[in-house]
């Protein structure tokens, strides 16, 4: 199947319900939701060569909450419990962890899509503006041999929905968009779409953000020893031990992590003193996973996994002090699979 249809994230009754759970009357913060917009569009699914502090989306338009409709499935974001819990469970995902990666066989591909709603702000007037929710999606094909040439495609699906400012404004502020505009698609050998300039592809040493296999054999397997070079990797700053999560986090969204590697990786964050499960109920497009959170004391960053098979299926930050607590400030959904042709979907 290689029509170029995008798939829906939500159902318009889905996504409809959920925004209804959202209060509508916090003041937008325009630096602040225009600078979270330009970290996520510099950072999200791209080698990142130097290190980078933090992952965040820019729903900043949502509120306060303590639940959320997510997948048209109810779920409280700040359920009790412990590191000890979060361990526990963390360590029975990684004994679902497949033993062995599945092999792509010659000529086919590993397809990776990554799934997410975005907030625009658009000034309309002095201190005033509209806010809307815009999906994006991110696809990349992987072929057999790493080596030959990738494929990325990232864009936008038109599909949008009014969070904050009135249904004119908002018709006002669209009706210049070009929802036809051909979706940035990019090529190049062992996925180097930005390479540095004079570097030469399949090069890179890569790292937490962009683990290349040759990184990925140099990693311990040892839980307690990865942990130690996770800690190592992790830049000291304001966040503290959420950054090593962070850090995690970045590797796994790849889905480049191999599986020896990946159930290790779970097992190592347990020894995160403050590590919770969050979250027991999240459904990230279509897939039910087990959130577990580090709270840096302002923000909470969570990675989910499917309990049943130890999949990393996606991500979400959220605040967790000030007036603002329990506003979501983004999540995202990653799914691989393995398709016969590079801009196949099935």
């Amino acid at each position: 199947m290689t029509d170029d249809k995008l798939i829906d994230l939500w159902s318009e009754d889905e996504l409809d319900r959920a925004l209804g759970a959202l209060h509508e009357d916090i003041p937008t913060d325009q630096a602040r939701l225009e600078a979270s917009r330009a970290t996520f569009l510099a950072a999200i699914d791209r080698p990142v060569r130097r290190k980078r502090r933090r992952w965040a989306y820019a729903l900043t338009a949502a509120a306060a909450v303590t639940t959320l409709v997510v997948g048209g499935f109810l779920v409280t974001t700040n359920s009790p419990g412990g590191s000890a819990e979060a361990k526990a469970e963390l360590n029975s995902a990684a004994d679902h962890v497949v033993a062995k990666d599945p092999v792509i066989p010659p000529g086919k591909y590993r397809y990776r899509v990554s799934r997410a709603w975005v907030s625009n702000f658009v000034e309309t007037a002095p201190n005033q503006g509209v806010t809307f929710l815009e999906e994006q999606l991110t696809e990349t094909w992987i072929p057999a041999d790493r080596t030959q040439e990738w494929m990325q495609r990232r864009s936008t699906t038109g599909h949008r929905k009014l969070t904050q400012g009135t249904q004119q404004q908002m018709d006002e502020v669209t009706k210049n968009i070009d929802d036809k505009a051909p979706p940035e698609v990019l090529r190049a050998r062992c996925g180097d779409f930005y390479l540095d300039a004079g570097q030469q592809p399949c090069t890179r040493a890569g790292g937490w953000q962009d683990p290349t296999p040759e990184w990925a054999a140099g990693l311990p397997t040892d839980p307690k020893a990865l942990f130690k070079r996770l800690k190592k990797d992790a830049p000291r700053n304001s966040r503290g031990e959420t950054e090593l999560l962070v850090y995690a986090a970045d590797a796994l969204r790849t889905g480049q992590v191999p599986a020896d590697v990946r159930s290790a990786l779970y097992r190592a964050l347990g020894n995160l003193d403050h590590l919770e499960v969050s979250d027991r109920a999240v459904n990230l497009d279509g897939k039910v996973g087990i959130a577990y959170g580090s709270d840096d004391g302002n923000e909470r960053h969570e990675i989910i996994i499917d309990p049943r098979t130890g999949d990393f299926i996606g991500e979400r930050q959220i605040i967790t002090s000030g007036k603002n607590r329990g506003q979501l400030l983004g999540f995202s959904s990653v799914a691989i699979r393995i398709v016969d042709r590079m801009g196949e979907r099935q």
